[in-house]
């Protein structure tokens, strides 16, 4: 009888755990979607909504209240107006720039992040990709969009080993790297990211693994077949209508 009891609690309890689950997906789902609808959002920004569909990337990685997030190269704030709608009050999206933008006291960005209250809890950061430190345990989430190709970059000449540790030790047990980036032709060399501007993907996951990531999932909604992978991604014929993947990593 008793074990009886026991199973009829458990399946309620785990019955609860569903529902407030589900529930708690669906708020969080609003408050994105609240997030990119938000007016006070830069036209520039927002007119881009279409071809690249930040709420579903959002969503995909699960980004929610009180989280830390930290925005690489976030110039223009395309996903930190939505994060910082989405991590609300008790969260914190950290923006990155490049140490040029700190240095000019007129930077339109900057501005906009000090003048905007729907970027209140946002907070600049202004390093090169070598010169960047962040404090162990302390974030929830990374967003690396379009970027890591920029790692080899030739002019920014970073260290990658340095900068995946980085982010792994800044990382909170479980927390999450977003990637997103344009697709090279499968097989490409590295050496894509910076004659194309783009990257493949297994490159990135090779990368990834081997600075102890785990690879958690994938979106292909943002791929496109049209793309000729084998061109920059400044070429005028592809331009904004490049073929790219999502990926989220965990930090074990």
């Amino acid at each position: 009888m008793m074990s009886k009891i026991l199973k009829i609690v458990m399946v309620c309890v785990s019955f609860g755990y569903l529902i407030n689950g589900s529930v708690q997906a669906q708020s969080n789902d609003a408050l994105v979607d609240a997030a990119v609808a938000n007016p006070a959002r830069a036209e520039a920004n927002s007119v881009r909504d279409a071809a690249r569909m930040p709420g579903s990337v959002v969503k995909f990685m699960g980004v929610a209240p009180g989280d830390t997030v930290l925005d690489m190269v976030s110039s223009g704030g395309f996903y930190a107006e939505i994060l910082a709608g989405v991590v609300g009050d008790d969260g914190r999206v950290l923006a990155h720039l490049f140490p040029n933008a700190g240095m000019d006291p007129d930077n339109a960005y900057a501005k906009t992040i000090r003048n905007s209250a729907h970027m209140s809890n946002v907070v600049p950061i202004y390093a090169s990709f070598n010169s960047l430190e962040l404090k162990e345990n302390t974030l929830d989430y990374v967003f690396l969009i379009q970027n890591f190709h920029d790692f080899y970059y030739e002019p920014f000449d970073v260290d990658l080993d340095r900068i995946l540790a980085m982010y792994r030790k800044a990382l909170k047990p479980g927390g999450t790297m977003a990637v997103i980036d344009h697709q090279a032709m499968d097989g490409a060399p590295s050496s894509s990211g910076n004659v194309e501007h783009r990257i493949d993907s297994a490159i990135v996951k090779s990368e990834m693994a081997k600075a102890g990531f785990k690879l958690e999932g994938e979106l292909d909604i943002l791929k496109n077949d049209t793309d000729d992978k084998s061109i920059s991604v400044f070429d005028p014929s592809v331009r904004g209508k490049t073929s790219r993947f999502i990926l989220k990593f965990s930090n074990p």
